[in-house]
């Protein structure tokens, strides 16, 4: 009686880890790389183009500031046959960049920013500063080199962030012209700590259960 006690908890502790992980599981994103093939930038609010408009908040579970997705295939009219922006492209049709080479931010969270691949689009030798933040807590500080001639996989390992700005930058050059690409990034949910509590507690039971099937077995004997 005491094992199938034991089973009862253990089972009702463990339909409670899933009914609460699941939200945690779904918050940042369900897929482990944003292509940004998905959007459809016509279709989007605030675009001044047919092929550009602002990422919505929301997309894949986190908000975006002064990201925009451009498709580069039908911009082709209106940019020409640009380089960097093909190089840029790592899964067709779409990029993210930010608009008018300003500071760019996403956030939500946390989340772990795991990697990215970053393109100039204008300037070899584009510097790239990301900032990663865990509340008002600046914890990931790093400078990129980036070129228009391929696009740079960054591997950025920023574990449990919630927010991270983008700043672009080159000597002596400020406005659109600092633009760059982003393309196939890879973020991953952080459990929340509830979850992880519960887990704790559905071990913690296990080990109890354990215990008193041994000793139930050992009594037997006796």
């Amino acid at each position: 009686m005491k094992i199938n006690r034991c089973k009862k908890a253990i089972l009702c502790l463990a339909g409670a880890i899933v009914v609460l992980a699941v939200p945690s599981i779904t918050r940042a994103t369900t897929l482990p790389t944003i292509t940004f093939d998905d959007l459809n930038p016509a279709s989007l609010p605030g675009g001044d183009a047919p092929y550009e408009a602002p990422i919505p908040n929301g997309y894949n579970g986190l908000q975006w500031n002064n990201f925009w997705v451009m498709d580069v295939l039908t911009a082709i009219p209106s940019i020409g046959t640009n380089g960097a922006f093909f190089t840029g492209m790592v899964s067709q049709p779409n990029v993210a960049l930010n608009r008018s080479g300003n500071p760019a931010m996403i956030s939500g969270g946390p989340f772990d920013l795991d990697s990215a691949y970053l393109t100039a689009a204008f300037y070899i030798g584009l510097q790239v500063e990301v900032q990663g933040f865990v509340g008002a807590t600046l914890t990931y500080d790093n400078t990129y080199t980036v070129n228009t001639t391929c696009a740079t996989l960054i591997n950025f390992n920023y574990l449990g962030v919630d927010k991270v700005n983008f700043i672009s930058s080159y000597s002596g050059v400020s406005g659109p012209a600092t633009q760059f690409l982003m393309d196939n990034m890879i973020i991953s949910p952080v459990p929340e700590p509830a979850t992880l509590a519960l887990a704790g507690l559905g071990a913690a039971a296990l080990m109890v259960c354990r215990r008193r099937q041994r000793s139930s077995v050992s009594a037997s004997f006796l």
